[in-house]
C-alpha cells in the first residue's frame, strides 16, 4: 500500500478581472472575467441588457475610448449562441473581447450599429449566417444570401438545399471513381 495520500482533483482558478472588468465593476456592471486569449486581450462575458450600456461607456469614456469595433462575430455553443465584439483604442492600443451568450430560443440581442457603424454589416452578417437577430438595427436583411435563403447556414443543424448549384454531383461517385481512376490505353 502506498502511503501517499490522494488528493481531490483541484476546479481550475477563476479568472481575476483584468484592467476594464474592474473598470466596469467600479461603474456597477457585472460581468464575467474569461481571462486573456492568445494574444494577450482581456475577456468579458456580459449580459445581454448591459451590452448597450457597456458598450456606449467603453467608447465614450476618457479612461478606456474604445473607438473602434473591429469585428463582430458569432459561433453556436451547446447552451446558445454567442455573439464575440472585438474592440479597440487607437489611442491606447489597447484592445477587448466582449462575449453574449444568447438563448438557442432566442437568439436577440440590441443593435450597437449606433455606436460603431462597422457594427452594420458585421451584424447583418451574423444575422445571415447565424440568425442572431439585432433588435434595433437599421436594415436587418440577408448580407451574403438571397433574401428567400431558408436556415441559417454556420449553424450546426443546418441542412443545405438542394438545387441548381448546391445539387449531388451529376456522376455518382462510382462513376466519377471510374472516369477519374481508369488508365488511358492510348500510350
Amino acid at each position: 500500500m502506498s502511503t501517499e495520500q490522494v488528493l481531490p482533483p483541484q476546479a481550475p482558478p477563476v479568472p481575476e478581472h483584468g484592467q476594464y472588468g474592474t473598470f466596469l465593476k467600479n461603474k456597477g456592471i457585472n460581468s464575467i472575467a474569461l481571462g486573456k486569449d492568445a494574444d494577450s486581450v482581456e475577456m468579458l462575458e456580459l449580459e445581454v441588457k448591459d451590452l448597450v450600456s457597456v458598450c456606449k461607456l467603453l467608447k465614450e469614456s476618457q479612461e478606456t475610448k474604445f473607438d473602434i469595433l473591429v469585428l463582430l462575430t458569432s459561433l453556436e455553443l451547446k447552451r446558445g449562441y454567442q455573439a464575440i465584439y472585438s474592440l479597440h483604442s487607437t489611442e491606447s492600443k489597447q484592445s477587448l473581447r466582449i462575449k453574449v451568450t444568447l438563448s438557442k430560443e432566442n437568439p436577440t440581442v440590441p443593435t450597437v450599429s449606433h455606436i460603431w457603424s462597422t457594427a452594420n454589416w458585421y451584424e447583418r452578417e451574423a444575422y445571415d449566417m447565424m440568425g442572431i437577430v439585432f433588435e434595433g438595427h437599421p436594415n436587418l436583411k440577408r448580407l451574403l444570401n438571397p433574401e428567400n435563403w431558408e436556415g441559417f447556414p454556420l449553424r450546426k443543424d443546418y441542412i443545405p438545399p438542394t438545387d441548381a448549384l448546391n445539387g449531388p454531383h451529376p456522376l455518382k461517385e462510382t462513376e466519377l471513381a471510374e472516369k477519374t481512376l481508369t488508365k488511358s490505353t492510348d500510350a
